[in-house]
């Protein structure tokens, strides 16, 4: 009879222990997880709204001539980041592309794009930043820089 109670309470102890950690995890579930912040308002590292209407506000300072400069990290699927820095005076715009820490990029290193123009394209699935008017190239031609995926929005 002795062998019998002390499993029993072994098995009810147990119970209690499975019980309280399922409590706490529902529990968890259902408090609301605080927002991320904007405490670095120019670093791009999510690609979501909040990234998305900072790109929004760099393009419209572009367009009223203000001064603006960002970072961002867009992060391959098995490498490293594609780092962008992005530098405007108000008039010309300098976006610069490092890849050099993908080591599974075809064309590794830094391009920069001179540009006096830069454009937010809606499309059915995406947000793209489009930059033209850049050194070298035809005015009319446009380079898709960056794009933010609608679903992930």
């Amino acid at each position: 009879m002795k062998g019998i109670m002390k499993y029993s309470r072994t098995i009810m102890l147990l119970e209690a222990v499975i019980i309280a950690v399922l409590a706490t995890l529902l529990i968890l579930e259902f408090i609301e997880r605080p927002s991320r912040s904007n405490d670095q308002p120019n670093l791009i590292t999510h690609f979501d709204q909040m990234d998305l209407d900072r790109i929004k506000e760099m393009i419209q300072r572009f367009e009223d001539g203000k001064g603006d400069n960002l970072t961002l990290l867009n992060w391959g699927i098995d490498s490293g980041p594609f780092i962008h820095d992005v530098y405007n005076d108000g008039r010309e715009l300098r976006w610069t592309l490092d890849n050099t820490r993908d080591s599974m990029s075809s064309a590794t290193g830094k391009t920069e794009y001179v540009c006096k123009a830069i454009g937010l394209e809606n499309t059915t699935d995406f947000y793209r930043v489009n930059l033209s008017e850049y050194s070298g190239y035809p005015k009319e031609e446009k380079i898709n820089i960056i794009f933010f995926r609608k679903d992930e929005l």
